[in-house]
Protein backbone atom coordinates (compact mmCIF):
# COMPACT_ATOMS: atom_id res chain seq x y z
CA UNK A 1 0.00 0.00 0.00
CA UNK A 2 0.93 3.28 -0.92
CA UNK A 3 -0.14 6.40 1.06
CA UNK A 4 0.78 9.98 0.57
CA UNK A 5 -1.13 13.11 1.76
CA UNK A 6 -1.13 16.80 0.99
CA UNK A 7 -2.02 19.82 3.05
CA UNK A 8 -3.22 23.20 1.81
CA UNK A 9 -3.31 26.76 2.84
CA UNK A 10 -2.71 29.78 1.44
CA UNK A 11 -3.11 33.28 2.68
CA UNK A 12 -6.94 33.97 1.63
CA UNK A 13 -8.08 31.39 4.00
CA UNK A 14 -8.02 28.09 1.64
CA UNK A 15 -7.60 25.55 3.75
CA UNK A 16 -7.24 21.37 3.23
CA UNK A 17 -6.01 18.21 3.98
CA UNK A 18 -6.07 15.55 0.67
CA UNK A 19 -5.29 12.12 1.08
CA UNK A 20 -4.23 9.49 -1.62
CA UNK A 21 -4.06 5.68 -1.08
CA UNK A 22 -2.94 2.93 -4.02
CA UNK A 23 -2.81 -0.70 -2.84
CA UNK A 24 -1.21 -2.89 -5.07
CA UNK A 25 -1.64 -1.86 -8.80
CA UNK A 26 -4.71 -0.69 -8.53
CA UNK A 27 -6.02 2.75 -8.88
CA UNK A 28 -5.20 5.90 -6.74
CA UNK A 29 -8.10 6.78 -4.14
CA UNK A 30 -8.13 10.73 -3.66
CA UNK A 31 -10.24 11.84 -0.29
CA UNK A 32 -10.25 14.80 1.68
CA UNK A 33 -11.92 18.48 1.92
CA UNK A 34 -10.99 22.24 0.98
CA UNK A 35 -12.64 24.99 3.03
CA UNK A 36 -12.93 28.79 2.37
CA UNK A 37 -13.04 28.32 -1.89
CA UNK A 38 -15.07 30.81 -3.86
CA UNK A 39 -18.24 29.45 -5.31
CA UNK A 40 -17.62 27.80 -8.98
CA UNK A 41 -15.95 24.85 -10.45
CA UNK A 42 -12.37 23.85 -8.80
CA UNK A 43 -9.74 21.78 -9.60
CA UNK A 44 -6.14 20.65 -8.67
CA UNK A 45 -3.02 18.91 -9.79
CA UNK A 46 -0.48 16.88 -8.48
CA UNK A 47 3.41 17.95 -9.03
CA UNK A 48 6.26 15.17 -9.09
CA UNK A 49 7.78 16.38 -6.13
CA UNK A 50 6.61 18.22 -2.98
CA UNK A 51 9.62 20.76 -2.56
CA UNK A 52 8.47 24.12 -2.65
CA UNK A 53 11.85 25.59 -1.47
CA UNK A 54 12.05 27.60 -5.07
CA UNK A 55 8.31 27.71 -5.98
CA UNK A 56 6.98 25.92 -9.14
CA UNK A 57 10.49 25.65 -10.20
CA UNK A 58 11.12 23.06 -7.61
CA UNK A 59 8.14 20.81 -7.55
CA UNK A 60 9.21 19.55 -11.12
CA UNK A 61 6.15 18.63 -13.68
CA UNK A 62 3.12 17.57 -12.73
CA UNK A 63 2.89 13.70 -11.96
CA UNK A 64 1.65 11.92 -14.91
CA UNK A 65 3.56 7.72 -14.75
CA UNK A 66 1.17 6.66 -17.68
CA UNK A 67 1.93 9.82 -20.07
CA UNK A 68 -2.07 10.29 -20.18
CA UNK A 69 -3.46 13.27 -22.18
CA UNK A 70 -4.87 15.51 -19.31
CA UNK A 71 -6.18 19.14 -19.35
CA UNK A 72 -9.35 21.10 -17.92
CA UNK A 73 -12.59 19.84 -17.19
CA UNK A 74 -14.25 21.89 -20.42
CA UNK A 75 -11.62 20.63 -22.50
CA UNK A 76 -13.08 16.90 -21.96
CA UNK A 77 -16.98 17.74 -23.77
Amino acid sequence: MVKAVAILGNSEGVKGTIYFVQEGDGPTTVTGSITGLKPGIHGFHVHALGDTTNGCMSTRPHFNPAGKEHGAPEDEN
